[in-house]
């Protein structure tokens, strides 16, 4: 009996472990294998699940341009018509221009969620269903500032996407987009969560982008941004050129709010207090005493808002709304969005070094108010954007009096950087009158005649010296 165990110890044992050892790599590439299908097949049952409820859309526009063309360029030239067109024009000529997009169904009654560019301006815009079917569509109602529309057509229990949550996601999540790419309908692409909140892309007064690499192209836009359970979290909106995996949706979260709105009254009404504003940069939070790159500085009170009315004031820093702190001006924005027209807001402030809270009731927003331009974001004369300089900024720069405005930003390549002007300067003077605030800083410009130069003060460091500029025609 011991002699069966010593033979099983020395032999049977190493050679099972020999066995075992090498079936560790089949075993490793069979659980790879499996799990790599688990994933595709995830992948399978979320195309499954969503590509019913979405739709390609085509629209056909009537657009205007010169004679002849559409025709190519120099249609008419070396034919016995060059000459007469050259000289007498001819009358404009109309032709059809076509446009291809993509959206998804958020309503069994009809309703489709898809981009205010797939669908602005068009005569017809022609729904194709992914059985074939093809419908009318017509605009229930749009909003250029989010990039948003609803097209209706008339259907009943059509399959409809599940919403997600677009608050919820993380970077690096998966992402599937699905659309009508160059026409190619019933694509899906996949990529992951890129990132989230981007900005300053230029394409609405709104902006919060989730940023993915799912291959988006041009056709997708309006089609769903898709999570791995198959909710849809985003509507794909953009690219950027000639950049290769960066794709931009709009978050789900808004688009409910904007897309309902637009279902019951055909138009969005959103909540306004007045104000324009300015994101911190180093040389303001060192004038206005700011140790944190956190709050947004006021730069503009609109004359008759609800802004005014409270005591709000150009160069005071917002720092919480409602006790939710506010990193930047999209915060901002963001957060009075979410109230109703009516509602009373708490804000908190940095008024010349001490906080303050001032109450502030929104009102409906204006139909011009979303176009208007804040001094953050105003490039009026030569690319200046400039503040009032308060009694801390003086103190901050050495200046005997709190007059005069101080420059916040040069814009890149106008003709106040070409003139050698900086953050931190000081404009005393405009046409040699005396600038005490940014009031008669805009009243003196408004002044100035197109092509006409500006004789500036400025001083900088302790040293005053004139510089002069020619408006811009």
């Amino acid at each position: 009996m011991k002699r069966r165990k010593d033979w099983f110890w020395k032999c049977c044992l190493p050679l099972s472990i020999m066995i075992l050892v090498m079936m560790a790599p089949a075993w490793s590439d069979a659980s790879r294998l499996v799990s790599e299908k688990n994933w595709s097949k995830g992948f399978v049952e979320v195309a499954k699940k969503v590509q019913p409820s979405v739709v390609s859309i085509r629209s056909e526009r009537t657009v205007t341009g010169s004679p002849g063309q559409g025709f190519g360029e120099d249609f008419f030239k070396g034919t016995p018509f060059e000459d007469f067109f050259k000289q007498h024009g001819g009358p404009p000529a109309k032709r059809k221009q076509m446009g291809e997009g993509s959206g998804v169904i958020v309503d069994g009654k009809g309703y489709i969620l898809t981009n205010y560019h797939v669908v602005t301006g068009a005569d017809k815009i022609t729904i194709r269903l992914f059985d074939g079917n093809e419908l009318k569509g017509t605009v229930q109602g749009t909003d250029p500032k989010t990039d948003l529309a609803v097209v209706h057509v008339e259907a009943k229990e059509l399959p409809v996407a599940t919403l997600g949550d677009s608050d919820k996601l993380q970077v690096g999540e998966w992402a599937i987009a699905i659309g009508s790419p160059f026409g190619l309908e019933e694509t899906v692409t996949v990529g992951v969560i890129s990132a989230k909140g981007r900005t300053g892309l230029g394409t609405g007064t709104y902006e919060d982008f989730i940023q993915t690499d799912a291959s988006i192209n041009p056709g997708n836009s309006g089609g769903p941004l898709v999570n791995i359970d198959g909710e849809v979290i985003g509507i794909n909106a953009m690219i950027i050129q000639p950049g290769q995996g960066i794709g931009f949706a709009i978050p789900i979260n808004l688009a409910k709010t904007i897309m309902m709105e637009l279902i019951n009254q055909g138009k969005v009404v959103r909540p306004w207090v007045g104000i324009g504003l300015q994101d911190l940069n180093p040389e303001l939070m060192k004038s206005f005493k700011v140790e944190e790159k956190e709050g947004t500085l006021i730069s503009q009170v609109f004359e008759g808002s609800p802004a005014e009315k409270a005591g709000l004031k150009v160069g005071d820093i917002v720092v919480e709304i409602d006790g939710k702190k506010t990193k930047n001006s999209q915060e901002v924005v963001r957060e009075v969005l979410k109230k109703k027209v009516g509602q009373k807001i708490e804000l908190d402030l940095i008024r010349e070094g001490k906080r303050i809270k001032v109450e502030v009731t929104t009102t409906e927003m204006p139909p011009e108010a979303g176009e208007r331009k804040a001094p953050s974001v105003k490039k009026e004369w030569f690319g200046l954007q400039v503040t009032t300089v308060t009694p801390d900024i003086a103190k901050e720069l050495g200046l005997p009096k709190a007059e005069g405005v101080v420059i916040g930003n040069v814009e890149a390549g106008s003709a106040g950087q070409d003139a050698g002007l900086r953050r931190g300067d000081v404009i005393s003077e405009v046409n040699r009158q005396k600038i005490k605030d940014e009031n008669d800083y805009r009243n003196a410009m408004e002044k100035t005649r197109s092509g006409k130069a500006v004789l500036l003060l400025v001083t900088r460091g302790g040293t005053t010296f004139f510089v002069t500029l020619t408006e811009e025609k």
